[in-house]
């Protein structure tokens, strides 16, 4: 079936005077930032301080489990059909507004990692016998809507591609990233799209009709096959003619697609092969699907205890060795919950912040997931890598804010960090064919939903730069961070290649207190 066609415009502009200035003083880097929490939603991301709750809205109580699936439900059982649809349709086509998107422009945001669910891809023409809870009606304001045999609610393709149309008209280049697969990748996590247990069924074992482990039913029918199979043929049948589709609309729009984020995160559930399969493995199948292995390039990211970082690497080098410049690995970089702490003092060092992992630095084997990947020397093979999400936020350091972020804080944090990214980067120059190995990094996250509503008779709430400051995660979102001046251009603190040495002493210097709780 034919995609719907983008109700946005494709008509790009100018770069803006930061992004002129990215790509002469940093050809190749890719200056980014994630956009979760629109078409993947992640309770953490939407809880509230106040007794106002309604799940339906995304008004959460603090620390309750949600998901996508929990919203699906919620909405479903408090609105009829149409007005459930509607509230979807505000959220995914709002969250991020065209003001944002500007305000990141005019940052010098030239990437954008687009998370999105495998519900988005979902099709009733991929597998005929099995059950929509509401198929699409074809007709009317939401006509690409429905009620998948899981029980998402799925807008379709439609206004997936307005976002990428719009990122493109702003000269923002998207990696795709598929947050969430069929059956729940990983166990007891948001982003998963569902909170799951471990083991079967799930994506990596067990067949789809029999539902998904934790007692959630699904109408797949009763046919032989798994989640893999269903998250393979959406892979290559839906997300791989999609890509293909928006590319021709806007050409070079999507220069990525990771195939899965976080596999089977700090779990033994999933094995090698199991892992394998629907990452390095799919990937071959998507390159080959695409046509060209110079059209998009495949994002390899690791989680799994049975398929760590060092594993991986080292079947680039044997089984995979032939798509050195196709698979890009994503590392993921936080420091909000350890990394870089004096124990005894209770400090983080910011001179470990900046120049963790990086290669001849004393803190160079700071993050061990990360040093597999340094010490198997792919790197400097040339194989390319980028961080796919980091932070501000330090838990640590909130234990002795009152539990919530600081300016001062998130400042440091941001800075040193992304002081340490843009010397990955030079560090890395010229070993990958074209550039340097590192191609860049990616924020996590581009706002967050503290005040947000997406009931159809608001629809708004935008990422604020006065309504956050009692919500324990407002640093982990980007926008507020420009907002408030904490983070800045590159430009205006002078990171050029030949300065950015000299600007060490105030990006790297000094302590941040931790841990003030004794804990």
């Amino acid at each position: 079936r034919e995609f719907p066609a983008p109700s946005v415009f494709p008509s790009r502009r100018e770069l803006t005077e930061e992004q002129q200035w990215m790509q002469y003083n940093w050809p190749g880097y890719h200056n980014g930032v994630s956009l979760g929490g629109g078409f993947v939603v992640e309770d953490w991301m939407f809880y509230k301080h106040t007794n106002a709750v309604d799940p339906a809205n995304l008004q959460l109580a603090q620390d309750t489990p949600f998901d996508n699936l929990a919203w699906s439900e919620s909405i479903l059982a408090s609105k009829d059909l149409q007005s459930a649809y509607a509230t979807v349709d505000c959220h995914v086509n709002n969250f991020y507004s065209n003001a944002d998107l500007d305000e990141f422009a005019n940052f010098g945001i030239n990437a954008a990692r687009v998370v999105v669910g495998y519900w988005v891809f979902d099709d009733p023409g991929l597998y005929p016998d099995d059950v929509w809870v509401h198929p699409p009606s074809r007709s009317g304001p939401y006509g690409a809507y429905g009620v998948n045999p899981d029980g998402f609610i799925t807008p379709g393709t439609g206004r997936l591609t307005d976002l990428i149309i719009r990122l493109w008209n702003r000269n923002i280049k998207v990696l795709l990233d598929m947050h969430a697969l069929p059956g729940c990748s990983s166990p007891h996590q948001s982003y998963a799209g569902v909170h799951c247990e471990p083991g079967a069924p799930n994506t990596w074992n067990g067949q789809a009709h029999d539902g998904i482990s934790g007692g959630h039913k699904v109408n797949r029918a009763n046919d032989g096959k798994t989640w893999t199979d269903v998250a393979r043929k959406i892979a290559i049948e839906r997300v791989v003619p999609w890509i293909k589709y928006v590319n021709s609309l806007a050409e070079g729009a999507i220069i990525g697609y990771e195939l899965v984020n976080e596999p089977d995160i700090a779990s033994n559930d999933a094995t090698v092969e199991e892992v394998r399969a629907l990452t390095v493995d799919l990937g071959q199948e998507v390159l080959e699907c695409m046509g060209s292995p110079d059209t998009v390039w495949v994002g390899i990211s690791t989680a799994a205890k049975n398929y760590p970082s060092g594993a991986v690497a080292t079947d680039y080098k044997t089984r995979y060795n032939g798509y050195r410049n196709a698979y890009v690995s994503d590392i993921h970089h936080y420091f909000f919950w350890a990394g870089c702490i004096d124990y005894g003092a209770k400090t983080t060092s910011l001179d470990c912040v900046c120049t963790a992992n990086l290669p001849g630095s004393k803190h160079q084997f700071e993050d061990a997931d990360w040093v597999a990947w340094m010490k198997s020397g792919v790197f400097d093979q040339g194989w390319r890598f980028y961080v796919g999400e980091w932070s501000a936020g330090s838990g640590p350091a909130h234990k002795c804010q009152g539990g919530v972020p600081t300016a001062d804080q998130s400042k440091r944090m941001w800075r040193a960090q992304k002081w340490g990214y843009m010397n990955q980067y030079l560090h890395y120059r010229g070993k990958a064919d074209g550039g340097s190995s590192f191609v860049g990094d990616f924020y996590w996250n581009g706002r967050m939903g503290y005040n947000w509503n997406p009931d159809p008779g608001v629809c708004a709430g935008p990422s604020s730069a006065t309504h956050y400051a009692d919500f324990t995660s407002w640093d982990w979102s980007l926008l507020r961070l420009i907002k408030l001046g904490l983070a800045e251009p590159l430009s205006q603190m002078g990171w050029t290649p030949d300065a950015i040495a000299g600007k060490k002493g105030e990006a790297c210097a000094g302590t941040i207190a931790v841990l003030c709780d004794g804990n």
